[in-house]
C-alpha cells in the first residue's frame, strides 16, 4: 500500500534528519544545516503528509502518477541531499548530480500536484 510506504519513508527521513541535527548540535558544525532542513521538510514532513492523505483518499494512491511521485520524490531527495552534503564537506561542487536530484523531487512534487488536483473533487453537498 503507497500510502503506508510514503508514511515509512517519512519516518526513515525523520530518523536520519534528527540525527543529523543532534550531531550538528554536540559537534557545533551547522555546516550541513541545510541537508538538515530539507530532510525534515521534503522528507519527513512532506512525505509523511502525502501518506496521511492517500490514507484518507485512498485512489489518489492508484495510478502511475501516485507511484512515478514517491520514486522521483524519494531518489531525488536522496541524490540531492547526498550530492549536497558531499559538496559541502569536500569543497567540491557536484552540481550535475544536485540538479539532477533537485529536478526529481520537483518534478516528483508536480505529478503530485497534477493527481490531487486532477482526481480529487470537492464532496458532494449532503442532501
Amino acid at each position: 500500500m503507497l500510502a503506508n510506504r510514503l508514511i515509512h519513508t517519512a519516518v526513515v527521513f525523520f530518523v536520519v534528519g534528527v540525527t543529523l541535527g543532534a550531531a550538528m548540535g554536540a559537534t557545533q558544525d551547522f555546516r550541513l544545516m541545510h541537508v538538515h532542513a530539507h530532510l525534515n521538510l521534503l522528507g519527513w514532513l512532506a512525505l509523511a503528509l502525502i501518506g496521511l492523505i492517500y490514507t484518507v483518499h485512498p485512489h489518489l494512491a492508484r495510478g502511475w502518477l501516485a507511484h512515478a511521485h514517491y520514486w522521483l520524490h524519494t531518489l531525488g531527495l536522496v541524490l540531492f541531499m547526498g550530492a549536497f552534503a558531499w559538496g559541502v564537506l569536500s569543497a567540491q561542487k557536484p552540481i550535475a548530480a544536485i540538479a539532477i536530484g533537485a529536478s526529481m523531487v520537483s518534478l516528483g512534487v508536480l505529478l503530485f500536484a497534477v493527481n490531487v488536483f486532477s482526481r480529487l473533487r470537492a464532496a458532494a453537498p449532503a442532501a
